[in-house]
């Protein structure tokens, strides 16, 4: 490590009542904005974009004093406040309408690669400086450009959002989190001193387009409750690899791409074995149970029986029951029987 502070945020399933006040469940969606202090030296992402017009404007007239007086008033009696040689401030965007489980706060010294394709939105990957080298950036933006072009077809609308981001945390406690705009990843995908093989990279590769595949499955459209966890994670599974097997730019996992598929069973296998197994889509009585279920039936049994419903309907079949979900279902909440209506009525 390079002894530097780096901080993130991860809400999901219901933590972001420790950060403020607020109704902490998937089914109520709302906005928000925020602003605060930083050190100058300092990245800050966000689900959306820093709002410099609205800074330079309350600079101008002298507001932003007041309104960060609130702020300003507890945090300049710190001892980190005052070791700022410099303070910053920032003013994020108002975001899009979202679960309070996908707001993020990610701080720090980053450094970034950055890229602007004309039919995409503006992407950047973060990392420690120190780290950056070890980044392979190339291949992500092309991971998530050509997800994009997959997922606008199959699901008939495009990248909902104004930005993607993704970053690298430092001892993030997760492998990675669907924030909207700014996914956060575990440093160890970066596989640091070991041999990058094929099926690592295409393991990550997957990872890229499950994250983004969240964007739609999960972040635009969003289960109602813990119940259909699934309608997230094995849809974002599944059309992982489903991407991952269609293109020519991921041609070099082509061969294994199945077949690593078929090892992310033996997960769901095992823990159907078990006295904890659950269906696919049961009862979840408190959040407490949510935190349960992120496992091989959500994820690994679920997006096998995507794979199995895929195959028996057709790919323009499923293609058209997706068209009609998402415009149907944008910025709302489903459950089980909006997802199969849909189908229905493709098929």
């Amino acid at each position: 490590m390079d002894q530097l502070q780096y901080l993130y945020t991860q809400f999901e399933v219901d933590c972001c009542r420790y950060v403020f006040p607020c109704f902490d469940q998937p089914d109520i969606k709302a906005t928000w904005e925020f602003k605060g202090i930083i050190p100058e030296e300092w990245a800050i992402i966000s689900n959306e974009y820093q709002n410099q017009d609205k800074l330079e404007e309350a600079k101008a007239s002298g507001s932003i004093v007041g309104q960060l007086n609130e702020v300003s008033s507890v945090f300049q009696a710190t001892e980190a406040f005052q070791s700022m040689t410099n303070p910053q401030v920032f003013w994020f965007n108002q975001s899009a309408r979202i679960s309070t489980y996908l707001y993020a706060i990610v701080a720090g010294p980053y450094g970034y690669y950055e890229s602007n394709v004309e039919g995409m939105p503006p992407m950047r990957i973060y990392a420690r400086k120190s780290i950056m080298s070890e980044v392979n950036h190339e291949e992500m933006f092309l991971a998530t450009q050509t997800g994009i072009k997959f997922y606008t077809d199959l699901f008939g609308c495009g990248y909902p959002f104004n930005k993607y981001d993704q970053v690298f945390c430092p001892e993030f406690n997760a492998g990675a989190m669907e924030n909207v705009g700014c996914v956060t990843y575990n440093e160890a995908y970066l596989f640091r001193g070991q041999q990058k093989t094929l099926q690592k990279t295409a393991g990550f590769c997957n990872t890229n387009l499950h994250e983004l595949g969240h964007m739609w499955f999960g972040n635009l459209v969003t289960m109602k409750w813990w119940n259909d966890l699934w309608l997230n994670e094995s849809f974002a599974t599944f059309m992982s690899y489903l991407a991952q097997a269609k293109f020519i730019e991921f041609e070099k996992y082509h061969g294994i791409t199945w077949a690593m598929f078929n090892r992310y069973k033996g997960w769901a296998y095992r823990q159907d074995g078990l006295s904890s197994t659950h269906a696919i889509c049961g009862e979840v009585v408190t959040t407490q149970d949510a935190e349960t279920i992120f496992d091989g039936i959500s994820y690994g049994k679920g997006s096998a029986w995507l794979k199995q419903t895929y195959n028996i309907l057709g790919y323009d079949t499923m293609r058209a029951g997706l068209h009609r979900y998402f415009q149907e279902h944008s910025w709302k909440n489903t459950t089980l029987p909006d997802f199969v209506g849909c189908l229905d009525w493709a098929w």
